[in-house]
């Protein structure tokens, strides 16, 4: 796991970083809350901080409640190393956002068992957001989180002036598949569905379980007609590998396939940009499934 750690002073940093490795941990460095900022707003972002009361610039408690301000969601568990003793310093660090508190000079057993603390928590949050963000079926993201990443991509595709595709895939007649093979054997097809997916797709794309048998996919940097490539593997891919449920019975199926290019002049919001895609795909059901329609 990795640790931040967020302190002006290099012997106290040095001491930290050999503990860190010592116990298993990746540090990570900032001397300053501006580099901590900056450290935060990269992919590998860590969740563990350990940051110094006192550095020149932005405090360690402003740096505090200046991360506890972040809107995207994302958990940090916090220690504030100080040379402040006293209920008052602990009061204000906890009100500014830290999680413990820890004065220096600080003994390495209890700074261990602090950060090992710190760590369980910060791997049951990771569990936690997993479970309330995953389809417990499919293990692809659920309604929930894939609109939130579908707004994110909207977002993001107006402030940066980029392409971005929405595909919605729905699989032909799966009431027929339960009715005929049962509820178990339709989940084996979903899971099927989604592996597929996942094989087809980019790591980062998105895929979504919007319904029982409806997925949303979301491709970055695509046009619509790149994204007809795309759909065009993945529907084939599934017409043609049978979903596999025993050695006796094996289950054929088919997709049909809305798509629609993010439009900043005509798609207003989220709900007229899906609702594009989703007239895409009733016309591909309506006009004899096992297709793929573009939005016009």
């Amino acid at each position: 796991m990795d640790v931040l750690i967020v302190d002006d002073d290099a012997i106290t940093r040095f001491a930290l970083c050999a503990a860190l490795e010592e116990w298993g941990f990746v540090p990570i460095v900032a001397e300053d809350a501006d580099q901590a900022l900056q450290r935060l707003a990269t992919d590998t972002t860590p969740h563990l901080l350990i940051i110094d009361w006192s550095m020149p610039g932005m405090s360690g408690p402003d740096l505090c409640k200046t991360i506890r301000k972040r809107e995207d969601g994302q958990f940090f568990y916090i220690l504030m190393l100080t040379g402040k003793e006293g209920n008052e310093a602990i009061i204000e660090a906890m009100e500014a956002g830290a999680d413990d508190f820890l004065s220096k000079p600080f003994d390495h057993r209890v700074l261990k068992v602090r950060i090992a603390a710190g760590s369980r928590i910060v791997r049951l949050e990771q569990t936690l957001n997993q479970l309330a963000s995953r389809d417990s079926l499919t293990q692809c993201w659920n309604r929930r989180m894939i609109d939130e990443l579908f707004a994110n991509s909207i977002a993001e595709s107006t402030r940066k002036h980029t392409i971005f595709s929405l595909m919605v895939l729905d699989i032909d007649h799966f009431k027929i598949v339960n009715d005929t093979y049962g509820h178990s054997a339709g989940d084996v097809a979903l899971k099927h569905v989604v592996n597929i997916l996942n094989t087809n797709l980019r790591e980062y794309d998105q895929v979504g379980r919007y319904g029982g048998e409806e997925f949303v996919i979301l491709l970055p940097a695509t046009d619509q007609n790149e994204a007809w490539g795309v759909a065009e593997r993945i529907r084939s891919a599934i017409q043609f590998q049978p979903t596999i449920v025993s050695d006796d019975t094996h289950i054929n199926l088919t997709v049909s396939i809305g798509i629609a290019q993010f439009d900043r002049s005509r798609d207003a919001n989220q709900s007229a940009f899906f609702e594009r895609a989703d007239k895409a795909l009733y016309t591909a059901k309506q006009t004899g499934r096992n297709r793929i329609i573009c939005a016009e």
